[in-house]
């Protein structure tokens, strides 16, 4: 079988969990023997991660360059992930007539929860009304789409994702002997910096000693930083800016505990590899990746002071948060990319009987 794949962004080039995703993707489906063509956009010399001035140009730009490949490259099936990709995913199934699955990483009202963009919603319902299947990484993201849009449901999938186990970091002991708490994602709306400081600031006054670290870049890190001295947190919170992917393994080693207090979180891949290095989760319950993890510790986004209490808890109990380590780890067992790429495999085959 042959897959055209079409994304927006891809290692080494990512801005978050999408091209990780993209790459997890297609390296389960080529060890399961299927040919993948995948077709990302090319910007500043740099192919993917995109999302400069004249966005949506650039998507114009990508579903041209989709029309051109499924002219010539021979394929079965279309798969396009998230909504830059809608245009092209539809381009290129008018130029060769072969079926469109879309693959839903997030939606517009998951990325911006207080003020969605119409223009980018109007794209997703394209993608909705046109793909013969849709992908959906969880239950979660089923939901939020069907109360959101005009879905047929029965054009819904759930895949959930997968992720990397890579050996355990060598140089990962803490260069402080506090306790250390990590958010690490883009700083943004949908991912919940502002509670996260507000949680951090009630724990310090149970516990003086803790450290908070802020990993990632994103439009609110410069207000999250503002917070953060307003809070009286500037000595208890360090920002490390973006990281790249072994800096992150590093930092998940590090951790004492991993806090996930997303707004809504179609899935969430950083949960999984905060567990892969040995590091017990807290996540928000309007998360997909609960659905798969039943040791994380789950809290309302918006419940500050429950958030802290969970915080505080595991951190008064070292035992606590190895027992959560480790079930953590054996749950992983079952969250393979290759056996994510298995039930799309079953997608493909639906959509070409």
């Amino acid at each position: 079988m042959k897959v055209l794949m079409l994304g927006w962004e891809f290692p080494p080039h990512i801005t978050g969990g999408l091209g990780n995703a993209c790459a997890g993707i297609v390296r389960g489906l080529e060890t399961r023997g299927i040919d993948v063509r995948m077709l990302v956009p090319e910007a500043d010399g740099r192919r993917g991660a995109y999302y400069g001035p004249g966005l949506f140009e650039a998507v114009a730009a990508h579903a041209q360059q989709a029309r051109a490949i499924a002219r010539t490259a021979p394929h079965d099936v279309i798969h396009a992930h998230d909504w830059t990709s809608v245009p092209a995913g539809i381009a290129a199934r008018e130029q060769s007539g072969k079926p469109l699955v879309w693959h839903v990483h997030s939606c517009e009202y998951d990325r911006s929860p207080l003020g969605a963009d119409a223009r980018i919603v109007a794209i997703e319902q394209q993608g909705l009304d046109q793909a013969e299947l849709v992908v959906c990484v969880s239950h979660y993201t089923a939901g939020v789409l069907q109360k959101r849009f005009r879905v047929d449901p029965a054009k819904l999938r759930v895949v959930h994702n997968g992720v990397e186990r890579h050996a355990h970091p060598g140089s990962s002991a803490k260069p402080f002997p506090e306790p250390l708490v990590l958010f690490l994602g883009r700083v943004t709306q949908q991912k919940g910096p502002d509670t996260f400081l507000h949680a951090a600031a009630r724990v310090v006054r149970q516990l003086p000693r803790v450290k908070f670290v802020i990993s990632g870049s994103g439009d609110l890190l410069p207000a999250t930083i503002e917070s953060c001295a307003a809070l009286g947190l500037a000595r208890h919170v360090h920002f490390t800016g973006f990281l790249e992917p072994l800096e992150v393994e590093h930092i998940f080693a590090m951790a004492d505990l991993y806090v996930m207090p997303s707004i809504s979180e179609p899935f969430g891949l950083a949960p999984l590899e905060a567990l892969a290095q040995g590091t017990p989760v807290i996540v928000s319950r309007q998360s997909g990746v609960r659905e798969v993890l039943q040791s994380a510790r789950c809290v309302d986004h918006w419940d500050v002071h429950g958030m802290a209490d969970c915080i505080v808890e595991l951190l008064r109990a070292p035992a606590r948060r190895r027992a959560l380590a480790k079930s953590g780890k054996r749950e992983l067992e079952a969250l393979s990319w290759e056996a994510a790429a298995a039930r799309l495999e079953d997608v493909y085959a639906e959509v070409l009987a």
